[in-house]
């Protein structure tokens, strides 16, 4: 391994300049990815690293549900959730449905969900992709923290006898979720006294710690091998499914979609396992530890904060001792596209660091050449542009820079699905390169026990 190491370094460290551009295209989106000095031979070594770690059986093993987190003596089991999709609409579907129309009968037009991480991002970029946030039906809103300031800025407006919470908690032991659960009781309690636990209900993965809660039928429950930054495939999204069932069920499919053609396609396969090389080339070697996700699209305005959350909980470890790469996971923030050119493309594209940029899009924006569309080729002229280009001009920028373009090819729930389960996959090679364990975060919950030891 240390021969294949001082390879990569010894070609990284050359004078040369080659920047590639590399297309690939299906029915849900097209990609286009531009490396530096991503030559054959390093794709080769890489190819080689893979081999060596086995990384197909892990993906096979990932598939049937039987991937083992080792650190938590767990398997993994969100990518099998996505093909009982089946059993839920028989089983689940219709219990959800009766759900919704007693909330309507019983003239419910709030809906506040408390959770935080991925019981926030999860169902907050579904009800948004889904242009659900507020409807004939509900409006929803998210409580995330522990201030009680923003339980009581969503709460003051609200009728508690109109307003029902939905406690999303895959433990039932985030402190954060657990103090406004406490506050919810206070606030409808002083509002409709006994009536007020029939206003909670709460999706976790604890059964025996919610029905000691929640009356039964207002609990629901998920996998407890579905880590919290995958759990958007779950029972967590169920805002999303009480306003749009039909929706979230070709998101699922979406996500469903990738499994089968990755496993079948490979040129698609070939060409995720590239992206994740680069991203570890252009973070050990090149240089490039910071990576901006940009989305010009509004529905999926948070699709930048979901992959912040859903890559950085999973590759920020500490570089495995056996390992040849010593940077894990590169630095990730991003913002909706058009804001972020009045925030940090200053700095992209005159500051002295270096960015690889996740551009996202939609099709129909291009094809009706939007200004969202405009702003979108402008950055992407900047970005492959040669520095030679802006000489004898009164404007230099960083030219040249590195970039992934996914533009969905509709903005539907079936290709957003498809897109994030690309990404879960992207996520995994990448940690399996690294040979760390991209579902634990320990990390995390040192933060938990200090905080709840004062």
């Amino acid at each position: 391994m240390e021969k294949l190491y001082s390879t990569l370094k010894e070609i990284s460290e050359s004078n040369l300049i080659d920047y590639q551009n590399e297309n690939y295209e299906d029915k849900y989106l097209s990609i286009e990815s531009r490396s530096l000095n991503f030559s054959k031979d390093i794709k080769d070594i890489f190819e080689e690293i893979y081999q060596k770690k086995n990384i197909d059986k892990s993906l096979d093993q990932l598939r049937a549900g039987k991937f083992l987190s080792k650190t938590e003596n767990r398997s993994i089991s969100h990518v099998k959730n996505r093909q009982s999709i089946d059993l839920f609409i028989k089983k689940d579907l219709p219990t959800i449905k009766a759900l919704k129309e007693g909330f309507i009968k019983k003239n419910i037009k709030n809906i506040i969900i408390l959770g935080t991480g991925g019981s926030f991002e999860g169902p907050k970029l579904l009800l948004e992709s889904f242009s659900m946030e507020a409807s004939e039906n509900f409006a929803f809103s998210f409580i995330t923290g522990p201030d009680e300031t923003e339980f009581t800025e969503k709460t003051k407006l609200l009728d508690p006898k109109k307003t029902i919470f939905i406690i999303s908690s895959k433990s039932l032991s985030t402190t954060e979720t657990l103090e406004s659960f406490d506050r919810a009781k206070r606030w409808l309690n002083k509002e409709i006294g006994e009536k007020s636990k029939s206003h909670l209900f709460v999706v976790t993965s604890n059964e025996n710690k919610a029905k000691e809660l929640f009356y039964k039928e207002n609990v629901f429950l998920f996998d407890s091998g579905i880590g919290g930054r995958y759990s958007i495939w779950s029972m967590i999204s169920l805002p999303a499914l009480l306003e749009a069932d039909q929706k979230f069920i070709n998101f699922i499919k979406g996500g469903l979609s990738f499994d089968e053609l990755f496993f079948e396609n490979k040129s698609l396969r070939e060409f995720i396992k590239k992206m994740s090389f680069q991203d570890i080339w252009n973070n050990n070697f090149l240089d490039f530890k910071n990576r901006i996700l940009l989305s010009y699209s509004w529905p999926i305005r948070s699709l930048p904060d979901y992959f912040q959350q859903l890559e950085m909980e999973s590759l920020g470890k500490p570089n495995n001792i056996d390992s040849i790469f010593k940077k894990t996971s590169q630095i990730i923030f991003g913002a909706f596209g058009p804001k972020a050119q009045h925030s940090f493309f200053q700095e992209l594209h005159q500051g002295t660091n270096k960015y690889c940029v996740d551009l996202i899009s939609n099709r129909k924006d291009r094809i009706e050449n939007n200004l969202i569309s405009k702003q979108l080729r402008a950055q992407k002229i900047l970005f492959e542009k040669n520095l030679d280009d802006f000489k004898n001009t009164p404007i230099e920028v960083n030219a040249n820079s590195l970039f992934n373009h996914f533009e969905l090819s509709n903005l539907e729930a079936i290709n957003i699905g498809y897109l994030i389960a690309l990404w879960e996959y992207r996520t995994f090679i990448t940690a399996n390169m690294l040979g760390i364990n991209p579902f634990d975060q320990f990390g995390v919950e040192a933060g938990k026990k200090i905080t709840n030891s004062f």
